[in-house]
C-alpha cells in the first residue's frame, strides 16, 4: 500500500472526525467523548525524495542493416517485429550468377601455364607500345616547342624592325618639321612634316600593338616546354607501369585471380544476410522477388540497451541530472521494479516529442533519457513505464510524517508523542530538529526520538500533559502494513 496516500487520506478522516465532535458538542451532547488522534510508530526506514514522470520503453542504438549488392531477394526470413539474435539469418539474395562466374573461374584457373604466357605477351606488347607511344609524344611536343620558338623570335624580330622604323620616321618628322618652320616658313617642308607625323603614328601603333603580343609568345613557349615535360612524364610511367607488370607476373599471376575467386566468394557470402546485433526488426525495405532500390533492407532496434524517454515539468527540470537513479514499473510487470538511471537531460523547451515505436508527436516540455540496467530483460520496446527519478534518498534514518511536526513562530520544531500503554496514553511535546524532506516522511537528526516511540500524527486534536486515545483502526492498518498483508 502506498503510504503517502494512507496518511494523508487517514488524516483528513481524522479532521473530518474532529469537526463532527465539534458539531456534537455544539449540540449539547456530552463533551467529555476524546477524541481519537492518528498516529505513528518511529521505526528506522529508508527516505526518499522524487519525481514521478512517464514514457515509453525504447531501444537506445537502431541499426541500419545494409548491403551493396543489387542481386534479387531470395527469401525474407523475418517480418516487422520479429525478434531476432545476432548471428540470426534475415535475408537471403539470390546467388546463381555470382556462384556460374566463380564456378567458370575456377575451372580456368587450372590453366595457370597458358594463362601466364598470354598475360606475359600482353604485357611485352604493352611495354613496346609505351617505349613507342614515347617517341612519338616526345617528337611531337618537340616539334611544338620548335614552332613556339620561332614564332616567338619572328614576333621580336618584327617588334625591333617596327622599333627601328618609328624612330626613323620620329626623326624625319622632326627634320621636316625643324626645316619648316625654321628662319623662313617653307610650305612644302610643312606637307612633308604632316606626312611624316602621319607614318609615325602609324608606325608607333603597330609597335605598341607588337610589344603587347611578346607575352603571349613567351607564354606559348613555356606552355609548349611543360607539355614536352608532362609527355615524357607521362610516357614514363606507361613506361614503368608495363615493366612492373612483367616483374610481377612470377609473383602476381596467380594471386591476382585468387584476388578475384575472393572477392566472388565474398559476394556469394553476402547474399546471406545476418543480424550484426539483437533485437526487433522494426522496418523491412525490400520484399521477396524484388530488387533493392537502397542500400538500406531493413532496420534492427537494439534491445540488448533499453531506455525512456520521459517529459519533465518546468518546476521539477533544474533538479534532474545525469546519473539520478531511476525505479521504474510498467503495467504488463505489475509492482516489479527496474532500477535505471537518469543517462541525459535535454535542458532545451520542446514543442513535441516523438514516439521512436510510432512515429506520434505528443505533448512538449522539457525531457530526459532514464537508461535501464541490464536485468530489465522482461521489458519490450513500446511498453508504457511510470518512472520515479530520486532527487534525494538517506538509508536507515529517523523519520516521522510531515503532517506530526509542529512549528511556533520562531521557527521551534516540535512533534507531540504518545506515552504510557495502550488505553492510557498521555500527549508529550517533545523538541526536534529535521534534517531532509522526502515525499511524505521528515528526517529527525535530533536525538530527542528513538524506534518504537509512538508519534501523534494530528497534534491538532491532542495538548500537552492530556490523555489521548488512539485510533485500533490505524494501529490496526499498520500491523496489517508491516506484516505485508
Amino acid at each position: 500500500m502506498n503510504k503517502n496516500l494512507f496518511f494523508k487520506t487517514f488524516a483528513a478522516l481524522s479532521l473530518s472526525a474532529a469537526m463532527l465532535a465539534g458539531a456534537v458538542s455544539c449540540a449539547g451532547l456530552p463533551t467529555e467523548i476524546a477524541e481519537a488522534a492518528s498516529s505513528y510508530t518511529i521505526e528506522r526506514q529508508d527516505i526518499e525524495n522524487y519525481i514521478s514522470v512517464s514514457g515509453n520503453v525504447e531501444g537506445t542504438n537502431i541499426v541500419k542493416v545494409t548491403s551493396d549488392l543489387n542481386n534479387k531477394v531470395k527469401e525474407l526470413k523475418v517480418e516487422v517485429g520479429s525478434s531476432v539474435k545476432e548471428g540470426d539469418v534475415l535475408c537471403i539474395f539470390d546467388s546463381t550468377e555470382l556462384q556460374n562466374e566463380y564456378d567458370t573461374l575456377k575451372a580456368s584457373f587450372d590453366k595457370t601455364g597458358e594463362k601466364q604466357q598470354s598475360l606475359h605477351d600482353i604485357n611485352q606488347r604493352t611495354l613496346n607500345n609505351a617505349y613507342s607511344d614515347k617517341e612519338d609524344a616526345v617528337a611531337q611536343a618537340q616539334r611544338a616547342i620548335d614552332n613556339a620558338v620561332s614564332a616567338r623570335d619572328n614576333a621580336y624580330s618584327k617588334y625591333n624592325s617596327l622599333g627601328q622604323k618609328k624612330d626613323e620616321l620620329y626623326n624625319q618628322y622632326i627634320n621636316y618639321y625643324n626645316a619648316a618652320y625654321g628662319d623662313e616658313y617653307n610650305e612644302v617642308a610643312e606637307r612633308q612634316s604632316e606626312a611624316a607625323y602621319a607614318q609615325y603614328t602609324q608606325a608607333e601603333s603597330e609597335y605598341s600593338a607588337m610589344g603587347e603580343q611578346l607575352a603571349t609568345y613567351d607564354n606559348a613557349v613555356q606552355d609548349a616546354r611543360d607539355a614536352y615535360n608532362r609527355a615524357v612524364k607521362s610516357a614514363d610511367q606507361a613506361i614503368q607501369a608495363a615493366k612492373d607488370s612483367i616483374n610481377a607476373e612470377k609473383f602476381d599471376s596467380d594471386i591476382s585471380t585468387q584476388n578475384q575467386l575472393d572477392k566472388l566468394k565474398e559476394k556469394i557470402d553476402k547474399c546471406t544476410v545476418k543480424a550484426t546485433t539483437s533485437g526487433i526488426v522494426t522496418s523491412i525495405d525490400v520484399a521477396e522477388g524484388s530488387f533493392p532500390s537502397a542500400s538500406s533492407i531493413m532496420t534492427i532496434e537494439d534491445t540488448s540497451q533499453l531506455r525512456i524517454k520521459v517529459t519533465v515539468n518546468e518546476s521539477d527540470i533544474l533538479n534532474v541530472h545525469e546519473g539520478q537513479k531511476a525505479v521504474i514499473t510498467t503495467t504488463a510487470t505489475g509492482d516489479k521494479e527496474f532500477i535505471g538511471s537518469v543517462d541525459r537531460v535535454v535542458n532545451i523547451f520542446s514543442g513535441q516529442l516523438k514516439d521512436a515505436i510510432t512515429g506520434e508527436a505528443s505533448g512538449g516540455g522539457y525531457s530526459a533519457e532514464i537508461k535501464l540496467d541490464a536485468n530489465s530483460s522482461e521489458l519490450l520496446i513500446g511498453m508504457s513505464a511510470k518512472v520515479k527519478i530520486i532527487l534525494d534518498e538517506k538509508p536507515d534514518v529517523i523519520a516521522v510524517p510531515y503532517d506530526a511536526i509542529m512549528e511556533d513562530d520562531n521557527g521551534k520544531q516540535s512533534v507531540f508523542i504518545a506515552e504510557g500503554s495502550e488505553g492510557a496514553y498521555t500527549a508529550k511535546k517533545v523538541d526536534v530538529e529535521t534534517g531532509m524532506e522526502a515525499n511524505y516522511y521528515t528526517e529527525i537528526t535530533s536525538d530527542s526520538l528513538k524506534e518504537g516511540d509512538i508519534v501523534i500524527t494530528t497534534p491538532n486534536l491532542v495538548k500537552e500533559g492530556e490523555p489521548v486515545t488512539l485510533e485500533d483502526s490505524y494501529l490496526d492498518a499498520k500491523n496489517t502494513e508491516a506484516n505485508g498483508d
